[in-house]
């Protein structure tokens, strides 16, 4: 009827209504003679998820099948396509001789002067689109022909089975199986003439048999050794023998003497090169022009660097295993003054300059070069 083919729709989500308060809800139609529709819903309940659309005069002459869908706009950019659905228009007597012509329209398409050609590219892949679905939809196998399909794929396969299980020409009986699991295999035999092949305690192998051919005779062995007992000149008497033994007993305690000799260990401790560390500065002490580092090489202490800082402090230290029993004192020379001062190494390892010589302060800015090897006391202390 006119004014009141309404289509009414009711949104849900989960079971419950879908609210539509901030929804543009928009209808898509595609007619059967290519005509394209899309358009606003109307919101009857927005709370309820509720809306319809009347379709107008000129929608109801486009007669057959329409092809719809919903989308659903949302005000922070989302859009959701909810459902795709077909209804029937039939054509009435006073429509038999009107012959209505595709067209397209957009309820919104005057707002969109400045993108008319993306809205018209939008409408192309739209329908693509909706053709595509709907030719899926047309091809879904219904229920009835799933069926009738499945016992026929049923009863072929049944058929198949039975007819395979019956052939004697493709199946052997137990007895035949028997036999045949009994018989060895072309694989089965190839291994074991290979493994024959490759056992050498079976076989020689060429250089094996020439050298058995070569070997000596035990006549011709006799002889050999008749002749070599004869050989004074390759042996020795018991005094010769009784006299190398005793050599041989002086090699062997020079040569287990460690008092004499070095171990690889300490011969490799004694060729190594040195190796230096930094010296753990305090108490704002700096490096001068050289890094002050420390290392010990066998009974010595070793100590390199240029370093800045105030006397009578402990401006840095060392480990304590570095360090001599009883600690050490030497002289050091000031930088760039000629002056001298005293480098106290104490037994925990701390290092401190003592005021130098001269004490004029105004020579100090230069710092202490601390150059100097210290040897380690032998014997005890006081």
């Amino acid at each position: 009827d006119t004014g009141s083919a309404k289509l009414s729709f009711s949104f849900t989500k989960d079971g419950v209504p879908l609210p539509l308060s901030a929804v543009d809800a928009k209808i898509v139609l595609l007619y059967p003679d290519g005509s394209f529709y899309k358009k606003s819903l109307t919101l009857i309940d927005k709370v309820n998820g509720k809306a319809e659309y009347i379709l107008s005069d000129e929608e109801l002459k486009h007669y057959g099948i329409v092809k719809a869908e919903l989308k659903l706009y949302y005000t922070n950019g989302q859009a959701l396509a909810t459902s795709f659905f077909t209804f029937t228009i039939s054509k009435t007597l006073e429509d038999q001789n009107i012959v209505p012509a595709a067209e397209y329209y957009i309820d919104d398409f005057e707002t969109l002067r400045d993108g008319i050609n993306q809205t018209v590219d939008e409408i192309s892949r739209t329908i693509e689109e909706l053709r595509e679905k709907f030719a899926d939809l047309e091809a879904i196998e219904t229920k009835e022909g799933a069926q009738i399909k499945a016992d026929a794929a049923e009863k072929n396969a049944k058929d198949y089975t039975d007819e395979h299980a019956n052939d004697q020409i493709k199946h052997i009986t137990a007895k035949e199986r028997e036999t045949w699991n009994a018989k060895e295999t072309p694989s089965g035999a190839q291994g074991k003439v290979n493994a024959h092949a490759a056992d050498l305690d079976l076989h020689l192998v060429a250089g094996e048999r020439d050298n058995w051919n070569a070997k000596e005779t035990p006549d011709g062995a006799q002889r050999k050794v008749d002749f070599h007992e004869n050989k004074t000149e390759i042996h020795v008497t018991s005094e010769e023998k009784s006299s190398w033994n005793d050599v041989i007993s002086q090699f062997r305690a020079h040569n287990y003497n460690q008092e004499r000799h070095t171990s690889a260990i300490e011969r490799a401790k004694w060729n190594g090169a040195v190796t230096y560390a930094n010296i753990t500065l305090k108490n704002g002490a700096a490096a001068g022009t050289r890094t002050p580092i420390y290392a010990r090489w066998g009974p010595l202490l070793l100590l390199r660097g240029h370093v800045k800082t105030e006397p009578e402090i402990i401006f840095g230290s060392i480990p304590a295993s570095y360090v001599p029993a009883g600690g050490a004192v030497v002289s050091i020379a000031l930088s760039g003054t000629g002056g001298t001062a005293n480098l106290i190494v104490y037994e925990n390892g701390d290092l401190k300059i003592k005021y130098p010589d001269p004490t004029d302060s105004s020579k100090l800015g230069g710092g202490f070069y601390i150059d100097k090897v210290i040897g380690f006391q032998e014997g005890g202390t006081a």
